[in-house]
């Protein structure tokens, strides 16, 4: 995970591959999730949705780390 860049908003930006990257930014409220590739793509979660994904990001990784 990079730091984030100098501009409002950005959480982090999380480096896949040399051509691919997932950011976070929040605003208020507003809380964007951008898939960075050839084509992005934007989508808006609620504070609900965040946490349900964190959690299932932390469910996955807890996992796989334990099955290596």
């Amino acid at each position: 995970m990079s730091e984030p860049d100098n501009y409002p908003g950005q959480i982090a930006q999380i480096e896949l591959d040399e051509s691919t990257a997932i950011a976070v930014e929040q605003i208020d409220d507003e809380i964007t999730i951008v898939i960075n590739s050839v084509i992005g793509v934007h989508f808006q979660v609620t504070a609900d949705q965040a946490l349900a994904l964190s959690r299932a990001l932390a469910v996955a990784a807890a996992n796989a780390a334990s099955s290596t």
